[in-house]
């Protein structure tokens, strides 16, 4: 079921080439033609977000990223197009917007909870949840004038986050506040994730746009260029931009991060510490990766993805969802990461790539295809893993019996014996 339905939107603003900001360049601009430049935004735009749904779009400055949503939202109109909403919608287009800054935090989010709509019974729970969400119990009673930017974006995504609605609009809000908050807002998304909320997110971060939507759409000069699964958006517009180069032979792209943090090299071993690439579904392997820092880093955030043959992610993992903190690195330093993890795979050939992040998830460098490895072994036939399931079977005597007799079980063995 769709949650929205964009069909052929257009949008163009006229920008003045000369503005008049005194009451005699316009009196004087009455008497010589004023001349424009059409610049269109939005160029018969097609999208469909299903419900349920976390959509990242993204695209470089002036692409009609924030366009489109503001026309989502219904604080543009289209020249052309129409736009319907299946449902109840906030949007998180400018944080704060309405806030006054001669009254106090508490008396601004109360404020604003009426704006938003929050449900009357919960006005006071949702409140207190917006304000301590925000880190600012201390300041509750302090005028907004007298607070930090950050502090009033804070505080603005915590009351925003509190409002009840089917679908979600966020423009470059994940910027917010520091590491810590961040991560927060993350889980926050993460839980909205399980709830099957619609959310569309906005941002340049493509770290983001990986971990937390389920597609992703790529906006450039007000078309939409490419759309599916978020690694080949962002893989698309990363070759666009110039961060990473395919390669003349069709491998696998090189990838260019801010190169803080660098994969130098990465191999797989048994559990005797052997090197291999040649394993049996279910054994216990340790996927150990190696990086060199060539700036001083405060601690990267690393993980690895295990990818089939035809290109798809069979699993993924890295340090900050396990809640593992990395050391800091200093430049010229190299620093081994040992990964454990049981290898219950079909049969096939697989790769792994690893990557790495510094805490706000923008990338220091991803190398695809690090190491190579097939798995052989399984009896499973169908799927991307073997769940060592076993197989049992009774037969009973009659209807009313309580007992039966035991037929010799049988199990498929895809993983250890």
């Amino acid at each position: 079921m769709l949650a929205i339905e964009v069909q052929g939107v257009h949008k163009t603003f006229r920008i003045p080439h000369e503005v008049h900001t005194t009451l005699t360049e316009r009196l004087l601009s009455l008497f010589r033609p004023v001349s424009y430049e059409r610049f269109e935004a939005l160029r018969g735009v097609d999208l469909a977000i299903e419900e349920g749904t976390f959509t990242g779009i993204i695209g470089g400055n002036g692409s009609g990223k924030s366009t489109l949503l503001k026309i989502i939202s219904g604080l543009l109109q289209p020249d052309q197009g129409a736009v319907h909403v299946y449902g109840t919608m906030s949007a998180l287009l400018e944080l704060g917007l309405g806030f006054s800054p001669e009254l106090t935090v508490q008396e601004n989010v109360e404020l604003y909870a009426a704006v938003l709509g929050y449900p009357r019974r919960e006005v006071k729970r949702r409140v207190e949840e917006a304000i301590d969400f925000a880190g600012l119990e201390r300041f509750r009673d302090a005028k907004l004038k007298n607070l930090s930017t950050g502090m009033r974006a804070r505080l603005g995504f915590s009351t925003a986050l509190q409002a009840e609605s089917d679908i979600m609009l966020l423009d470059e809000i994940l910027a917010v506040g520091d590491a810590d908050f961040q991560r927060k807002c993350l889980n926050v998304f993460e839980e909205f994730k399980q709830r099957k909320r619609t959310i569309i997110l906005v941002t340049h971060d493509l770290g983001q746009v990986q971990r937390l939507c389920d597609s992703a759409v790529l906006l450039e000069s007000g078309r939409i260029v490419a759309s599916g699964p978020p690694p080949a958006v962002v893989q698309r517009y990363m070759e666009t931009v110039g961060m990473i180069t395919p390669s003349d032979d069709g491998a696998a792209a090189e990838w260019r991060g801010d190169g803080l943090v660098r994969v130098a090299d990465g191999w797989l071993e048994d559990e005797e510490g052997n090197r291999t690439a040649r394993l049996r579904s279910g054994d216990r392997v340790t996927a150990v990766v190696r990086l060199h820092a060539h700036g001083d880093s405060d601690g990267p955030v690393v993980g690895i993805a295990i990818g089939a043959a035809d290109g798809s992610t069979v699993y993924s993992i890295n340090t900050d969802w396990l809640g593992i903190p990395t050391p800091p690195v200093p430049a010229g330093q190299t620093i081994e990461m040992r990964i454990p993890f049981l290898a219950a795979l079909v049969n096939g050939s697989y790769s792994i790539r690893a990557g790495a992040l510094n805490r706000e998830m923008q990338l220091h460098d991803l190398r695809h295809d690090l190491v190579q490895f097939a798995v052989h072994g399984s009896l499973t036939r169908h799927g991307v893993a073997d769940l060592g399931a076993e197989i049992r079977c009774r037969v009973l005597a009659d209807e009313d019996s309580h007992r039966a007799d035991d037929v010799p079980q049988q199990r498929a063995k895809g993983g250890t014996q």
